[in-house]
């Protein structure tokens, strides 16, 4: 209004041009709030943006946000969020520390924690206060987490049903984009979803391959290699076996699947190729996990349990598990007993297990109460997720693989002064290796063909008791591959389709 009532001053072509000037200025500062791109380069920021700083990272941000992430450092400002913690209890001293140093370095904000049993609960607070109209849950802050970590694959369901927001629509396209080029490709890629980021990862998992050194001199560099030590140790009636592992389903199936280019779901494909269960791949992937690795195995119980105890009893000379393994295989083994390698390629194939990414995720909550409490949300999945000291404390205290490339390249460099940088390395190389967890809500209907691969353990199970021997046993479990993967595809598709 201001320049309407100005225009009697001007020429009618002067005008025109004004208003066109003035709609361009304003179209464009729109898409910028909105997270639009941002021209690149060291060049100056463009107005109404600014730089912060996180660690080593600079990121390009609304000039409102980095006014905020100052005042902050200052103490100029007085605000007050919650973390949602559902991990084990051995892993929240880290967070702790992690937070404390946070509040160290931006005094203007109080972090409170939140402790839940399990993630249920946790998640069961999250939806019971976004039930209530947005203008409404002001009332309700504390109740539920504005920032919580959990693993990346249910940010589909999340996503879709409004409980989490993305980055992009506070801190820009640009942020997000300089943000991606400290953290490796595949954490990245988990986080996004309908081109959108939500929350960051900052520590990632795969299964890979534990080795008990004390028995293995020589690490195998291929499948053959691998095969051959577990031959060596396949003795049942003297109670030692080739290989452990918690086996319930596609999941641990992956590695083994992806190496003969087979799936179980992408989501990234289109509809009538996403679901993959029966596919030629696939099967023979599975057939060649029941002949060369199950075969090997101690069938009797395939509990989490049961299993690593197998390893940590020396039982076995390797082990396929994860991260959440690494503190009980350190105890009962030792540190520099054991090492972790990925994979090893089977010929010219290369087995990708599926990879999982603990995420840092922003609930609708942080809205409520005003733009300062979301701003130091997001401050804080910032920190946690890009400072590198905050990133050693979860490696150093809690074994977590890290994901930014910076620390990874610590790590490494440290591996022959520290042991448990060696297993972590190792995981970390596998995590390159991997393809993230579907996070599509979809995914969750998946799962539910894992009966169908635990009734082909069962049949060999069952082959081994009538007294079969174990070649014999495998084949015909291999028998009923085919038709065990076709119900499932039928029984899978059909709640897709529901």
């Amino acid at each position: 209004m201001r320049y309407l009532s100005r225009r009697e001053a001007i020429s009618k072509t002067t005008a025109v041009i004004l208003v066109v000037v003035i709609v361009v200025a304003a179209a464009s500062a729109f898409i910028l709030l909105r997270g639009g791109i941002l021209p690149a380069g060291p060049s100056p920021a463009p107005t109404g943006y600014a730089q912060v700083t996180i660690g080593n990272v600079t990121l390009t941000v609304p000039a409102s946000f980095a006014q905020f992430v100052e005042k902050a450092k200052k103490g100029e400002v007085s605000v007050k969020i919650y973390f949602g913690l559902a991990h084990s209890m051995e892993e929240r001293p880290a967070f702790y520390s992690v937070i404390n140093m946070f509040k160290n370095e931006y005094p203007g904000i109080d972090v409170a924690v939140s402790e839940y049993a399990d993630w249920s609960t946790m998640q069961s607070k999250i939806i019971a206060v976004t039930t209530f109209p947005k203008d409404q849950r002001a009332a309700f802050i504390g109740q539920a987490p504005d920032v919580f970590s959990w693993a990346h694959d249910w940010i589909g369901g999340m996503a879709d049903a409004e409980y989490i927001i993305a980055l992009e629509d506070y801190i820009g396209t640009e942020a997000v984009s300089q943000i991606s080029e400290y953290i490796i490709p595949v954490a990245m890629t988990a986080v996004t979803y309908r081109l959108k980021t939500y929350g960051l990862p900052y520590a990632g998992e795969a299964l890979a391959i534990y080795v008990n050194t004390e028995l293995v001199s020589t690490l195998p560099a291929t499948f053959s290699d691998l095969k051959a030590i577990m031959e060596q140790f396949y003795k049942p009636a003297e109670g030692t076996y080739g290989i452990a592992g918690e086996l319930a389903g596609m999941y641990h199936l992956n590695a083994w699947v992806t190496a003969f280019g087979g799936y179980f779901y992408d989501p990234a494909l289109p509809p009538e190729t996403r679901l993959a269960i029966n596919s030629t791949q696939t099967k023979e992937g599975v057939k060649f996990f029941i002949r060369n690795v199950l075969r090997y195995m101690d069938v009797r119980d395939l509990s989490l349990v049961y299993q690593r105890k197998l390893f940590g009893d020396g039982k076995v000379p390797f082990y396929i598990s994860g991260p959440w393994d690494i503190a009980y295989v350190k105890d009962k083994l030792g540190l520099g007993n054991f090492t972790v390698i990925p994979y090893p390629k089977i010929d010219d194939k290369t087995p990708r297990p599926w990879s999982g990414f603990r995420n840092l995720y922003i609930s609708v909550m942080a809205e409520a109460g005003g733009i300062e409490r979301t701003y130091a949300s997001i401050l804080l999945v910032l920190y946690m997720a890009l400072n590198d000291n905050a990133i050693m404390e979860f490696v150093n205290r809690n074994g977590y693989v890290p994901v930014k490339t910076s620390v990874a390249a610590y790590v490494e460099a440290h591996t022959g002064e520290n042991p448990l940088y060696d297993i972590i390395y190792g995981f970390y190389k596998q995590v390159l290796v991997t393809k993230p967890m579907p996070n599509d809500a979809a995914m969750q209907k998946v799962w539910g063909a894992d009966t169908y691969f635990q009734a082909l353990w069962s049949e060999y199970a069952t082959a081994l008791g009538e007294g079969l021997p174990e070649d014999q046993a495998a084949e015909r479990a291999v028998s009923k591959v085919d038709d065990q993967l076709n119900a499932a595809q039928e029984e899978i598709l059909g709640k897709l389709g529901s």
